[in-house]
């Protein structure tokens, strides 16, 4: 066929946008963490709302675009996703008292 050249030319812009991306997801991911380890040392409420600005822009990248986020950003979109002072009480307290609260697991994205 005449478009093979170009299905695999499109195959490598492909390939290494979704590297990139999965690498900028990771770096959210290693950021998601850190802010949360934070949380547990310092019972700072304030970290909250830097999550919950984190979860805002991932929401995007997995509702608006369905790109694939894994299991553990998807868990965390999914937690952080109610933005009222409720949630920001229940989430410091969760944070703090259950150490397996999105707990990095070796297949989780």
């Amino acid at each position: 066929m005449e478009n093979y050249d170009v299905l695999l030319d499109r195959l490598d812009v492909y390939s290494n946008i979704t590297a990139e991306i999965d690498r900028i997801l990771s770096d959210y991911k290693r950021n998601i963490t850190d802010l949360i380890f934070k949380i547990r040392s310092s019972n700072d409420k304030k970290i909250i709302y830097e999550l919950f600005k984190i979860q805002d822009y991932l929401s995007v990248v997995l509702y608006k675009y369905e790109y694939p986020v894994g299991d553990y950003l998807s868990e965390f979109i999914y937690e952080f996703d109610r933005q009222d002072e409720e949630s920001v009480d229940y989430l410091l307290k969760k944070i703090i008292t259950d150490k397996q609260f999105l707990e990095v697991s070796s297949n989780s994205m």
